[in-house]
Order: structure tokens, then C-alpha cells, then sequence
């Protein structure tokens, strides 16, 4: 299966996730602010008038654009540790959101919950950039060659005007994690770099 199959097999619960999302924030973030990161930032395709973002492209990770729409801001993949038909990936997706931070949590949750049993998450607060952020797991259910597995997300809400964006982060990976997977996730999620407008 091809790496653009099988990012596409994987946007559903994705894309779910993405469509109920809602949020707004009063925190102000500057760069500053940010987690500094050593070696390449890869930009995510920005719409006129919002902010940017960045997140540090892991060794041996590539970008993908096959799939970049007004939604899907941004997909890096991890070629050489595929298995199980599906490419170790991280897509980021963004929406704008009228409602507040908790409320962007809450509908993402929500949406995911025609996917996959989300009712024993926990997410963990926390910040990105000085912007409120959270971050879980869950499982993707089987999706047709591709086996259930184990997804991390990362959800930052950005103030934008009188309301915000929402950025997803979802990275997914089939099992047994793989240890390099591990750690460029969290090198992706914790580098991630937000500026202005």
C-alpha cells in the first residue's frame, strides 16, 4: 500500500475529530514562549491571516502533501519504520473555533467517540507556545489492511480575533510502537512553534 493510501485509510477518525472541534483562549503566547528546537522546523501550509506553525521534522521523517486541503494542514511520515501497510505519520489539522478552550476539548472528544471508545480518556492539560493545549491517546479501530492501533493527539487552542484555531495533532503508529516512533513524537509535539498572524 502506498504511503498516500495509507495516510488516506487513516484520515477518517482524523477528520472526525477535526469537524466538531470548537474553541477560544484569553491567553496571549509569544514566540518566545515556544520550546526552543535544535535542527529542521517544517511549516504548515497556513491560511491567509492565521498564524504559523512549525514543528521539528524528526530524523528520517519526511513531509507528504498529498493530502493537504483547508483542513489538513501539514502530514510528515516515517518510511522506514512502516509496517502492517501503514507508515508511522503525524497530521496536523487546523479549524477555526468560536467557543472557549474546554468546549474545543470536549467536541473533539466528542467527535471521536463514533470512532473509538473515548469515554475512559483522560486528557492531560497543558501548554504549547503559552497557548492551552492537551494531549491522549486512544485506540483507531481497524481499518481495513491496516490493524486497530494506538494514536497520540495533541490539541492546541490558538486565540484568533474574537475567536481561535484549533489545532490537531495526531500521530499514529501500528503495534509494538516502535521506539524511534516514540521519541519523534514527542520531539514533534513538544517543538511545535506558533507565531503571529
Amino acid at each position: 500500500m502506498s504511503t498516500r493510501t495509507s495516510i488516506a485509510a487513516a484520515l477518517l477518525p482524523l477528520l472526525a475529530l477535526t469537524a466538531c472541534s470548537s474553541g477560544d483562549d484569553s491567553a496571549e503566547a509569544e514566540a518566545s514562549k515556544c520550546a526552543p528546537v535544535e535542527g529542521e522546523l517544517l511549516a504548515a501550509d497556513p491560511l491567509e491571516g492565521q498564524p504559523s506553525l512549525e514543528i521539528p521534522l524528526p530524523e528520517g521523517w519526511e513531509s507528504n502533501t498529498a493530502m493537504n486541503s483547508e483542513m489538513i494542514r501539514l502530514a510528515v511520515v516515517a518510511p522506514e519504520l512502516e509496517k502492517d501497510n501503514l507508515a508511522p505519520n503525524v497530521v496536523v489539522t487546523s479549524e477555526p473555533s468560536p467557543a472557549d478552550g474546554q468546549v474545543a476539548l470536549d467536541r473533539q472528544l466528542a467527535g471521536l467517540e463514533t470512532f473509538a471508545d473515548t469515554s475512559g480518556i483522560t486528557p492531560e492539560a497543558g501548554e504549547v507556545c503559552g497557548y492551552s493545549a492537551w494531549r491522549f491517546g486512544y485506540e483507531i479501530p481497524e481499518m481495513g489492511q491496516i490493524p486497530a492501533r494506538p494514536a497520540e493527539v495533541q490539541v492546541i487552542v490558538v486565540p484568533h480575533g474574537d475567536q481561535a484555531i484549533t489545532y490537531t495533532m495526531t500521530a499514529q503508529s501500528t503495534e509494538p510502537v516502535d521506539p524511534a516512533y516514540d521519541e519523534a513524537v514527542d520531539e514533534i509535539f513538544a517543538g511545535v512553534q506558533i507565531g503571529e498572524s
